[in-house]
């Protein structure tokens, strides 16, 4: 029997959609006449909640397995509930067309496509949107928005991943691929996203060869404010931890957090946090665009002061309320420095009175922990995600 397995990704109270609730499935492996069953059981089971579904792990798609997706989009779609479909190969878009024909010679929906992931759930929120007399959204709908889309792509990200060590190593299947991806990502200190970043974007290994022979490892650069001499293992987190408390020593504050870009959707990631409430994390856990100062600092590469927080045009009135509620009435965000000189994350400090002043010798300090941050970032990505790759094909390779 072929390989096929469906993965609830998010579930989550969207207001103004029909029902209220948006379930976001992944399918992998192949929907075909011996997995059709478990295909529409698979649909079935989120209730009467819309649906994206994300067919980017789906190696193929059979007329039996896009006749029941056209199946269950014209019941969902009488119901007010359009399936929404994104990821689709062209091999499983020409079978939809083709299987969906009759119903759109009837006048029947079938399922609506999407290019990617972001536009299916652009498509979610704008139907949300326009419906009448929508209910009033929560305090975080947008940062879940956010969070939900990068959820996606990250997903769509590690499926691509998957696809590739079954193709290239003979895996089993998907979940084989997908434990072998969380077992050397741990292993080494990484997400799993990480990893499948740098798998896919590799040049693949020759044949009966290490992956990346006679390599150089160059040495771990010298870093001022880190814990522990240079040639000790550290994790991330205590790097950034450390990075942190450095940028509150250095500007005699208790409000700090750090950010890394994450590469999968460009989107600034909370790595490292002090002084700030639960409602503050949550807010800005993930923060897109260039509505607040972090975001345009990072998409200028230079850093941003804000010298009143209730008046300052970087902000949004969301943001403004969510950093007002957390005490925090002046702020600076410095990049951190990354490849080409782009900024690959971002420090920032946070201070309960307007108008801070930032002395001359604090700005250089926090200028010279950017940089030691940033060299030290370059190294631990490099080094950490190439022995990571190494790792990931001898075990690959294992009887």
């Amino acid at each position: 029997m072929q390989q096929f397995s469906c993965e609830t990704v998010a579930d989550l109270a969207v207001p103004g959609l029909a029902t209220g609730r948006l379930t976001v499935l992944a399918l992998h492996g192949v929907a075909d006449a011996t997995t059709s069953a478990g295909l529409a059981a698979a649909l079935a089971t989120p209730g009467p909640a819309q649906l994206v579904v994300d067919l980017t792990g789906l190696y193929r798609l059979e007329p039996a397995g896009a006749e029941v997706l056209c199946r269950f989009a014209e019941e969902s779609a009488d119901l007010g509930r359009p399936l929404r479909l994104t990821g689709c190969t062209a091999q499983a878009a020409a079978v939809l067309a083709r299987t969906g024909a009759a119903l759109e010679r009837a006048g029947r929906a079938g399922p609506e496509l999407y290019a990617s992931v972001s536009e299916a759930l652009a498509g979610v929120i704008a139907a949300a949107a326009a419906a009448p007399e929508p209910s009033p959204a929560p305090p975080f709908a947008r940062t879940d928005a956010v969070e939900l889309r990068h959820r996606l792509l990250t997903h769509a990200l590690v499926a691509r991943a998957q696809g590739v060590l079954v193709e290239r190593y003979g895996l089993p299947g998907p979940d084989t691929a997908g434990t072998l991806l969380r077992t050397v990502a741990r292993r080494h200190g990484m997400r799993a996203v990480r990893l499948a970043g740098a798998l896919v974007q590799a040049e693949p290994p020759r044949s009966g060869e290490p992956w990346f022979p006679g390599r150089a490892h160059p040495a771990e650069p010298a870093v001022g404010f880190l814990p522990l001499p240079v040639g000790q293992a550290l994790p991330l987190h205590v790097f950034l931890d450390a990075l942190r408390d450095t940028a509150c020593a250095i500007t005699h504050t208790d409000m700090a957090n750090v950010q890394l870009l994450d590469p999968c959707d460009n989107t600034l990631r909370l790595e490292s946090h002090c002084g700030f409430s639960a409602d503050f994390v949550h807010f800005f856990a993930v923060v897109d665009g260039a509505t607040t100062p972090c975001g345009q600092a990072a998409r200028k590469s230079e850093r941003v002061v804000v010298d009143d927080v209730a008046s300052a045009p970087e902000f949004d009135e969301p943001s403004r309320a969510a950093a007002l509620a957390a005490h925090s009435r002046s702020v600076q965000c410095t990049p951190i420095p990354g490849p080409a000189g782009r900024a690959q994350g971002m420090f920032s400090t946070h201070h309960a009175q307007p108008g801070h002043d930032f002395t001359g010798a604090e700005l250089d300090a926090l200028d010279l922990v950017a940089r030691e941050a940033g060299a030290w970032l370059d190294w631990y990505r490099t080094s950490t995600a190439l022995d990571a790759l190494e790792d990931l094909h001898r075990s690959a390779q294992a009887p």
